[in-house]
């Protein structure tokens, strides 16, 4: 017995583009440069979009090819994200932030046919470019609202859109087409790509808007704090469906520059890395900038401390619901929103449990714990093992690479993360699988550590490591960033006076205190950049 409902196609012109167009023209679509602000709206940004649709058209580029774009949180960037999805081509979101090496390289390996290069990111793309085994066309996008002449042959984006006859009709498209690729940030290797369907990308979208989840809104205007070139790729999809007001900052993600647009511009909801947090309460604390029009701050990228998600609900007044996703997972997999069972007025303990969690798988998204073996690991909140994800937006294979066994077990995706699940299914991030430190046969968490140490008034940041050691094999060193006007800062012993009731004696750290901390292109610690100045780089460990 068949049903008889209608089988609509899940695809971005017809489900994001066109939405976005007839319901939602008047929305707003703002974007902050070096040259002042530019108002526009979806209706606005849609009409764009087919314009450029039309030149990437005219400039040879079919379905299935490769559109690159080198550029970070504009219009033009949002543009170029519906114009070449819905034009049945293939979106290529490149890491402004990888090195020239691994730019050329995912150039080369995505074998793109054209690049879409932001004005004042043309320096590095010229050192990528340098690389390549092939050049291909460049059209440069202004970084303000005129388009000056491009010089060495580029193409000027806004006199492309101006000579061109806008696409009028989107084409068919099948809903398991690529619609666009990201690759990974290779620390570990070389970078891997990740394409995702219109399908994938339809479903997660869908899924932002409910209230377990990011509760997006036509009411609601998002900034994005994340770049557009990273893991939250589908955030342009998500906002044009729903008919967010987008808020783009551009390049100023300063504290400073983050709490002037919110007070100015008034958005609703924020997404953006957990690791900018510190700073952005650092700056609130000295200057009490006005940022009431938040509901939530929505954070990924590494989990937050509880003393930072408790200070930004209690003193600034907004809540932090903490994510957990991968490029792999198109950003998003689990969302940190407290349970029923936790009642109207939570205990303090409660709070602070919840608080740290990554939450609870979304809605189409399977999770699970396993261990070395590959069997699952029992909710309980206390068995730890590897995370493992499936679902309709995680990837089942790299692009040109397949699934090798180190990334795939049983058709689960090997997340890398060591991390505990609950009775309710919440998540608990331990560590990454790699960082855990192994001490006289125990193990233990940075993440922990973290978390205790930023607890501490004086400490602004703090990373952990596992560094070689004669008696234990390896000893934890931490490594803290100290507030402004702490001076030299607590003595060691103030520090193990801090930790001791907290965590076990074997665990006690030695402290060292930093200026700053090194951080990858995605905002993270890069803890292997620690590891190599204060202690021989280690093998990654296995659970």
């Amino acid at each position: 017995m068949r049903s008889g409902m209608m089988e609509s196609p899940l695809t971005i012109p017809g489900m994001v583009t066109s939405r976005a167009e007839r319901l939602f023209a008047r929305r707003p679509v703002v974007t902050r440069s070096r040259a002042g602000v530019t108002r526009l709206t979806w209706g606005d940004v849609v009409a764009r979009a087919r314009r450029l649709a039309g030149a990437l058209a005219a400039l040879g580029v079919g379905p299935g090819d490769r559109v690159a774009t080198f550029a970070g949180g504009t219009h033009r960037h949002v543009e170029a994200y519906l114009a070449a999805t819905s034009m049945g081509a293939v979106l290529h979101t490149v890491n402004v932030h990888l090195p020239a090496e691994h730019v050329a390289y995912i150039v080369d390996h995505a074998d793109d046919t054209l690049v879409l290069c932001e004005a004042g990111l043309l320096p590095a793309w010229e050192e990528a470019e340098s690389r390549l085994t092939r050049r291909r066309p460049v059209v440069v996008l202004p970084d303000g609202d005129g388009d000056e002449p491009p010089a060495g042959g580029r193409l000027g984006y806004e006199r492309l859109l101006a000579e061109a006859d806008p696409l009028k009709a989107w084409p068919e498209v099948e809903e398991a087409a690529a619609a666009h690729v990201s690759y990974t940030t290779g620390t570990t290797g070389r970078p891997k790509g990740v394409v995702f369907s219109h399908r994938s990308t339809v479903l997660q979208s869908f899924c932002a808007g409910l209230a377990d989840a990011e509760s997006l809104s036509s009411g609601d205007t998002l900034l994005a704090l994340v770049p557009l070139s990273l893991s939250q790729v589908g955030l342009p999809f998500s906002a044009a469906m729903h008919g967010c007001g987008l808020l783009l900052p551009g390049g100023d993600l300063t504290p400073a520059g983050v709490c002037e647009l919110i007070e100015r511009e008034r958005p609703t909801v924020s997404v953006g890395f957990g690791a900018a947090l510190t700073g952005l309460l650092d700056h609130w604390r000295r200057h009490r900038p006005d940022l009431s029009s938040l509901r939530r701050m929505v954070c990924g990228g590494s989990p937050v401390p509880r003393a930072v998600s408790r200070a930004f609900e209690e003193e600034v007044g907004v809540p932090i619901v903490q994510v957990f996703g991968m490029t792999e997972t198109s950003g998003h997999g689990s969302f940190s929103r407290p349970p029923a069972e936790a009642g109207e007025r939570p205990s303090e303990e409660t709070r602070a449990y919840y608080a740290v969690s990554q939450g609870r798988p979304l809605a189409m998204v399977d999770m699970r714990i396993a261990d070395d073996t590959g069997g699952e690991v029992p909710w309980d909140g206390a068995s730890m093992g590897e995370l493992q994800v499936r679902g309709p937006w995680v990837v089942r294979e790299y692009f040109r690479d397949g699934s090798p066994p180190d990334k795939f077990q049983q058709g689960w995706l090997r997340t890398g993360d060591a991390a505990r699940i609950d009775e309710l299914g919440y998540i608990r991030i331990v560590d990454r699988m790699k960082d855990l430190i192994r001490a006289n046969g125990e193990w233990i968490s940075t993440v922990e550590l973290e978390e205790h140490l930023m607890a501490h008034p004086a400490v602004a940041d703090a990373a952990v490591v596992g560094v070689p050691d004669a008696e234990s094999g390896e000893r934890p060193l931490a490594c803290v960033v100290l507030r402004e006007g702490d001076g030299a800062g607590p003595a060691p012993e103030e520090f193990a006076a801090h930790l001791a009731g907290r965590v076990p004696p074997s665990w006690l750290p030695t402290v060292r205190v930093v200026t700053e901390l090194p951080r990858t292109g995605v905002g993270k610690v890069d803890k292997r950049a620690l590891r190599e100045r204060f202690g021989a780089a280690r093998p990654a460990p296995e659970a």
